[in-house]
């Protein structure tokens, strides 16, 4: 039998670090990856002193562009020749149009492309598992049904009134997309996705690039509503029971949520289009 790798993207603060912890207790191999190198080494070392599980590995990229994310995907395939356990928990808010390598909005590119690019390349490594699993972080399930769920423009040209969090939330329903219209083209696969409110993670760094509100607004939000701590992530990671269940949304208390009409699979499906044209 392989041993159980966890590759977690974004796997150095917030809910990526805590479902490593997770796993790590649970002694699976765990990959982190992270942009910086100070802040990688320490989360590392977290973990590994948290858990007693020295099976905990750093991996830098710059996620920022399809070149890194293909860069990270040959660095992983030289480590390992499978991974059963794929979460990107990666999400930023920043307050200002700023532009990728590539000319796209950063806001789009961290919050939906890199996870678009990501899931392409490392899916032959995920297809090596017995039984793989991908994991995408979503938000509140109020804020998901109530969003208005229109596909994203890489393309927008600038304008003088920049909204972040209206970019962002086009991200997060585009993640939502994307997770249906995978859960379909994964079907006949031994791989499957979910995607799940993390609920309220102390040390989140969601939203850091913004201002002080909105910041203040999501730490309010997250104790108000929402579970601390949860095990979400783990729990879809290992649950012997969701072995064969995809497509799906997941509160922080482990129940899964009806999404609204207007998450329909003709949306995804040209979410898809669009998407893989970048």
């Amino acid at each position: 039998m392989q041993s159980q790798l966890a590759v977690i993207i974004g796997g150095t603060s917030g809910v990526g670090k805590h479902t490593a912890i997770d796993l790590a207790n649970q002694n699976y191999h765990v990959i982190i990856v992270g942009s910086k190198a100070s802040k990688g080494q320490q989360a590392r070392a977290d973990i590994s002193r948290a858990t007693g599980n020295q099976a905990v590995q750093l991996v830098l990229a710059d996620l920022s562009t399809k070149v890194g994310v293909q860069q990270l995907a040959d660095q992983l395939a030289s480590m390992t020749d499978h991974i059963d356990i794929l979460l990107n928990s990666i999400g930023v808010m920043l307050p200002e149009r700023y532009l990728s390598a590539d000319g796209y909005d950063l806001n789009l590119v961290l919050n939906y492309l890199t996870h678009f690019w990501t899931i392409q390349a490392l899916l032959p490594l995920l297809k090596h598992s017995d039984q793989a699993r991908i994991l995408l972080v979503g938000a509140l399930p109020f804020v998901i049904n109530h969003a208005k769920v229109s596909l994203p423009d890489f393309d927008a040209p600038a304008t003088s009134k920049y909204n972040a969090m209206s970019v962002t939330a086009h991200a997060t329903a585009a993640r939502v997309l994307l997770t249906l219209t995978l859960s379909e083209r994964l079907a006949a696969t031994n791989v499957t996705i979910n995607i799940f409110h993390p609920g309220y993670v102390p040390d989140s760094n969601f939203g850091a690039g913004g201002s002080w509100m909105s910041r203040l607004a999501g730490r309010i939000l997250g104790e108000s509503f929402s579970r601390k701590n949860s095990p979400i992530g783990a729990w879809l990671a290992t649950a012997p029971e969701l072995t064969h269940i995809s497509g799906h949304f997941y509160d922080d208390r482990l129940r899964q949520v009806r999404l609204s009409k207007q998450y329909s699979h003709s949306k995804a499906n040209d979410l898809w289009r669009i998407s893989s044209q970048y």
